[in-house]
């Protein structure tokens, strides 16, 4: 079983925060007007499983996964608004990626992300946020929670 299919990382469960933000993030997509067409929704969040630091996304499908380095690259591609309003980039905040060895050490797995940049921006016409400053966003108990919408599906997250 592949890294991007450890069943242990992800969740889908029938039930809680995962169904409702799934909801939430569709009808966004159905029902807010954008400035360009948006087809893919994320939730981005502090990670609370046991033993975890960092960040998870859920999406539009309500599946809940780690948010990795290797999908907030993916992610700085593709045009973004920040609720849907404002345009948004939002990509690691350092190159490093760190990975986790399964018990027998047969597969390790990218751990979620500790820190991510966000920079919150207009529209230059250009497909890319005008100049502001880069904030570096950690976890912690109150946040931070971005809800994102998307041009397309970044290449590599789930449908």
């Amino acid at each position: 079983m592949g890294a991007s299919e450890t069943p242990e990382r992800r969740s889908n469960p029938t039930n809680g925060m995962v169904p409702a933000v799934g909801r939430r993030l569709r009808n966004l997509l159905a029902e807010v007007p954008t400035p360009f067409p948006c087809r893919y929704a994320c939730f981005i969040h502090p990670r609370r499983r046991p033993g975890e630091q960092g960040f998870g996304v859920i999406t539009a499908a309500g599946e809940s996964l780690p948010l990795t380095v290797t999908l907030l690259t993916t992610l700085e591609r593709v045009p973004t608004l920040f609720e849907g309003r404002a345009r948004v980039l939002v990509g690691p905040a350092t190159g490093a990626d760190s990975l986790i060895l399964a018990d027998g050490g047969d597969w390790s797995v990218p751990l979620p992300v500790a820190s991510l940049s966000l920079r919150l921006g207009d529209d230059d016409g250009l497909g890319d946020p005008a100049v502001a400053p880069i904030q570096t966003l950690t976890p912690s108990h109150q946040g931070p929670h971005l809800t994102l919408l998307c041009a397309t599906r970044p290449e590599g997250w789930p449908p």
